[in-house]
């Protein structure tokens, strides 16, 4: 054995030197299974391309109708906090269903003009009946609702039939009570040429608004429209009078005119008051009864606490008037109606807008007189006419405080 230590000292520990060595030097990764390509260009190598990071759950990014949601909130508070300023009745769900009316509707006047007219006419007060007959957050007439082909319930009565006739039926002898006391305040032969011309737009617009009754026709009777046509033929006759009057009439008889066609109009004014008057509680009176039956609560509180839904409930009982959703839509068509004519009437001289809301709340055969100097002055109207623009103004203004967007076709197609 010991004769061969030389052999091993020289073969076995050079042998466990290496491998212990070899334990002590890093070992290289293994190379992957697929390792990277390279492209050769130009002798040079190009590292692949790194990795990206993983995108964001796509939950957590808004899609284009989110974010379009989210801006209609933003509009929606910005119009509810100003129209709060002005003591409106709950604003919010003002702002909500005539903002969603004018969204879903194929045209529409402007958001903000649309809230200008509900703010003046009713302060977000959306079961309200006026003493003409107008109901709900538009305050719609039975007309009005007719000539935008609406249907549903509607509270119509004798009395309200009897003042609408009154209504329209006065106004020719009013025109005609107008004209001879001008003439008979001052009898020249330049106010007599000037009362002729008065005459003649009193001519023309002796109908107006007269076609208007023939909507009411599913609530009334062939009598009612007998006596409409006999006060249509007497209106007739008493401007020829007058005509007659103006060319060959002393200044007496003038007054013997005058005073008997101002009786006849006193009188329609009347009928008209009265009636409507009656109407008008009669419809509250229904109104407040079916709130106490199926709330449970007085009328006040309900009207209080809940106009909303109890105008969708009286919406389906009562008549269609007091339902929100439903007179937002009226009011975009109306309001779209009544544009249309007052492009033609402003002519180049007056403001559109002014005018549009001159006819929502005077109406044309008023506004039409008006212009033809046939009514000095309509001091509701005139006021309504400068209040409606400077809203919607001051609406417009709120939201581009609050920096939101009032671009209609912009959210229909994301809607």
């Amino acid at each position: 054995m010991s004769k061969h230590l030389p052999w091993v000292a020289a073969v076995a520990l050079p042998c466990l030197f290496a491998v212990v060595v070899y334990t002590k030097i890093p070992q290289r990764e293994p190379l992957p299974a697929n390792p990277p390509s390279y492209r050769v260009a130009e002798n040079k190598f190009t590292p692949p391309e790194p990795e990206l990071e993983p995108s964001e759950p796509s939950s957590e990014t808004p899609i284009l109708s989110e974010a379009a949601k989210g801006e209609i909130e933003k509009r929606e508070h910005a119009l509810a906090s100003e129209l709060s300023k002005m003591w409106t009745s709950n604003s919010i769900e003002l702002v909500s269903v005539v903002d969603d009316a004018a969204r879903n509707a194929p045209q529409s006047p402007s958001v903000t003009l649309l809230l200008a007219i509900a703010h003046a006419e009713t302060n977000g007060k959306i079961l309200d009946v006026s003493e003409a007959g107008a109901v709900g957050l538009a305050q719609a007439t039975p007309i009005a609702i007719k000539q935008e082909d609406f249907s549903g319930p509607m509270f119509v009565t004798a009395d309200y039939l009897t003042g609408a006739r009154a209504y329209i039926m006065k106004k020719p002898l009013g025109d005609a009570d107008t004209i001879a006391s001008l003439v008979i305040a001052n009898d020249t032969p330049k106010t007599r040429a000037r009362a002729k011309k008065l005459l003649a737009s009193a001519m023309q617009l002796r109908r107006e608004g007269v076609d208007e009754l023939d909507l009411l026709e599913i609530f009334s009777s062939e009598h009612y429209f007998k006596a409409i046509k006999d006060a249509d033929d007497h209106n007739d006759r008493v401007l020829r009078r007058l005509r007659h009057l103006l060319d060959d009439g002393s200044r007496t008889q003038l007054r013997l005119f005058r005073d008997k066609t101002r009786r006849d109009y006193r009188a329609l004014k009347r009928t008209q008051v009265v009636t409507w008057a009656r109407y008008q509680h009669d419809l509250i009176a229904r109104r407040d009864a079916m709130l106490v039956k199926h709330f449970h609560a007085s009328a006040a509180q309900v009207k209080r606490e809940a106009p909303y839904e109890a105008g969708e409930y009286l919406g389906e009982t009562v008549d269609l008037r007091f339902s929100a959703k439903k007179m937002a839509v009226f009011l975009v068509r109306h309001l779209e109606r009544k544009a249309e004519e007052a492009k033609v009437l402003a002519g180049d001289n007056r403001d559109v807008e002014e005018m549009t809301a001159a006819l929502y709340n005077g109406g044309s055969h008023n506004v039409k007189r008006m212009l033809a100097g046939l009514i000095a002055s309509l001091p509701e109207t005139q006021r309504y006419m400068k209040k409606v623009p400077a809203t919607r103004r001051r609406l417009d203004r709120s939201v581009e405080i609050a920096g939101a967007t009032l671009d209609l076709s912009h959210e229909r197609t994301l809607r």
